[in-house]
């Protein structure tokens, strides 16, 4: 599916697959889990040994340069729930520093086993009656979904069709914290959003409007809302 998924993207933007063949065309996959590997990997034994390379989260990116025969730099990174925004920041970075001239930004995950969901329901993260309440008061967790969704990444002045415009990216991480490693920091949260705008020139009161994590958990959603606060 993120094969078909890639080569409609390039297709909806004006390219023709096959002029990709050869260029330095970045493939980057964000996931976190690939629940079928229990079923395809360590139950079902088979001589061909294929399951090996179907069940590897690198394959997800690999197949996708191999198929289309591109030879940027091709891999699948895996930062929880930021791993498909963290797979453009990266692609924005190959693009920007004149390493790749575009990217192929993916992100697939299928909820295909039970234990998976058990577990994050006993994490605690998990609403209970299944649906998702971000910033209210009856916030009790998030309902897990499923997606594949890629899209193709390049320089503005060389689009053909633009459906977003991405102008300066910027990431980084808590560190260590006293709460665990589950539990998000609004010092950090802050830091980052007024970096970003001191470094991207975009002043503040041009904003529309803010897309947020939103993980309707007691734990993500108040660092989360105190930040843009802070610094909106």
């Amino acid at each position: 599916m993120l094969l078909e998924h890639s080569y409609e993207a390039i297709i909806d933007a004006g390219i023709n697959p096959k002029r990709l063949r050869g260029k330095d065309t970045a493939v980057i996959i964000g996931t976190s889990f690939i629940e079928s590997q229990e079923k395809f990997l360590y139950e079902n034994v088979q001589i061909g040994g294929q399951n090996i390379i179907g069940c590897s989260k690198s394959t997800t990116a690999n197949m996708i340069s191999y198929h289309l025969d591109l030879k940027g730099p091709s891999y699948t990174v895996d930062t929880a729930c930021s791993s498909s925004l963290y797979a453009i920041a990266l692609g924005y970075s190959y693009i920007m520093s004149g390493k790749c001239e575009d990217a192929i930004i993916g992100t697939a995950n299928l909820c295909s086993h039970p234990i998976v969901n058990l577990q994050f329901a006993r994490l605690g993260v998990l609403s209970s009656d299944g649906y998702c309440r971000p910033f209210d008061t009856g916030a009790d967790g998030y309902s897990r979904s499923e997606t594949v969704t890629v899209i193709y990444l390049q320089k503005a002045k060389n689009a053909k069709r633009i459906y977003g415009i991405c102008p300066h990216i910027k990431i980084n991480s808590d560190g260590y914290k006293e709460e665990g490693i589950t539990y998000p920091s609004t010092l950090i949260q802050s830091t980052l959003l007024t970096e970003f705008y001191n470094e991207c020139g975009i002043s503040k009161l041009c904003l529309d409007y803010i897309e947020a994590h939103g993980t309707a958990t007691k734990a993500g959603d108040p660092p989360e809302i105190n930040a843009i606060y802070n610094v909106l």
